[in-house]
């Protein structure tokens, strides 16, 4: 997965009229231990990756299939979330998104990996921050 090949071919284009692009990076939502409990080695088959975009006026989250090829976008506006969580991490940082549904999204994202990888930056990590608050 190519930064630049993601930036151009999946970001860029479904951004809304009047949006501007904060970043983006890759993140990562594990199955939880009930379901490693119950599944066991088959639990790795429920780790779903996405591509998080940050814009100025909400969040898309671009869901990957298992080849990591586009499979479905959400997209949520500030106003419906309710609760942004974002905590420090060596290699990934937890990611919790609260919703005004009660939906919950508990994601881990990339803050190094390899260069073609896009991770979470500072110009975003400081953004999402503020609109924490």
């Amino acid at each position: 997965m190519n930064q630049e090949q993601v930036k151009n071919e999946q970001v860029l284009p479904n951004l809304k009229p009047g949006e501007n692009l904060i970043g983006f990076f890759l993140a990562v939502m594990s199955p939880s231990i009930t379901q490693y409990f119950f599944l066991g080695p088959l639990a790795a088959f429920s780790i779903r990756n996405y591509v998080v975009v940050v814009t100025d006026q909400g969040i898309h989250l671009h869901k990957l299939n298992m080849m990591n090829k586009p499979d479905g976008i959400d997209y949520f506006t500030y106003g419906e979330i309710v609760k942004l969580k974002l905590k420090d991490g060596l290699l990934q940082a937890p990611l919790e998104l609260e919703f005004s549904n009660g939906r919950k999204i508990k994601l881990k994202a990339q803050l190094k990996a390899v260069t073609s990888v896009p991770v979470l930056d500072e110009i975003t990590k400081n953004y999402l921050i503020s609109k924490s608050r």
